[in-house]
């Protein structure tokens, strides 16, 4: 397929993605046929079928034979793109009740994460922090560079629990949160107070203290989920009473 067709499969995939996702297509619902969404969406059938196969990568549609192509429940879906489309269901728009739940997440990821890797950490893992630990520091005047700095320092404690699925699950979460890196940003700038926080995880690891790394990155998301959840409320329009609610239920 020419690249200007996979762009328009792309576009037609990402419209029905958020049709599955935001209820306007239904679980259990069939799609319109070929023709009426190429002729919908202007382009040819071929496009369509592209489309409906990113679809089922997703997890959101399946084939039936005879029938057509039936919809299924996007809560099935571990895709990151069903997961962006559920917190922006509209551009520049943010679902926070939705970030809450991926907050939530995090949070319990990263803890037992890290406590793990306090307790199986060798002395190659506590290498390779170190290694990371200084490319943060030189990086703290390049935003990107940090944040690139920072991704690279979390899988090394993921890598450090010898289990492969954390660093799967790291891998998950960035993408998940890669429309929220401004939103991120808020809470990780480069301060010689989130600098001092990393030295005290990394200290902690290395002496197997998991109870106190626990502690540490609970605090952390603690100090870090209130701030994210009210950034996005008020980039969202969302009313002051509101925001102090939610920040109130976390």
């Amino acid at each position: 397929m020419k690249q200007g067709s996979i762009r328009k499969a792309d576009r037609v995939s990402s419209d029905l993605l958020r049709q599955i996702v935001g209820g306007m297509v239904q679980p259990g619902d069939l799609l319109p046929k070929e023709d009426s969404l190429a002729e919908t969406y202007g382009v040819n059938r071929s496009v369509v079928r592209e489309a409906v196969k990113l679809l089922e990568v997703h997890r959101l549609v399946r084939p039936i034979k005879r029938k057509g192509t039936i919809a299924l429940n996007p809560m099935g879906s571990m895709s990151p793109e069903v997961i962006h489309a559920m917190l922006s269901p509209r551009p520049g728009e943010i679902d926070v009740a939705v970030l809450k739940d991926v907050l939530e997440i995090r949070t319990h990821l990263d803890v037992e994460m890290s406590a793990m890797a306090a307790d199986r950490r060798s002395e190659q893992d506590m290498e390779n922090l170190d290694t990371h630990f200084r490319n943060i520091e030189e990086s703290r005047l390049d935003a990107q560079a940090y944040s690139d700095a920072l991704e690279a320092f979390t899988l090394s404690i993921a890598a450090a629990t010898g289990n492969r699925i954390y660093g799967m699950m790291v891998h998950w979460n960035h993408r998940v949160h890669a429309q929220l890196d401004d939103l991120m940003a808020s809470v990780r700038q480069p301060s010689n107070a989130h600098l001092a926080g990393m030295k005290i995880l990394i200290e902690l690891i290395r002496k197997q203290d998991s109870e106190s790394v626990r502690t540490v990155v609970r605090a952390f998301h603690g100090w870090a989920t209130p701030r994210i959840l009210t950034a996005a409320a008020l980039r969202s329009g969302t009313a002051l009473e509101d925001i102090n609610d939610l920040i109130n239920a976390t």
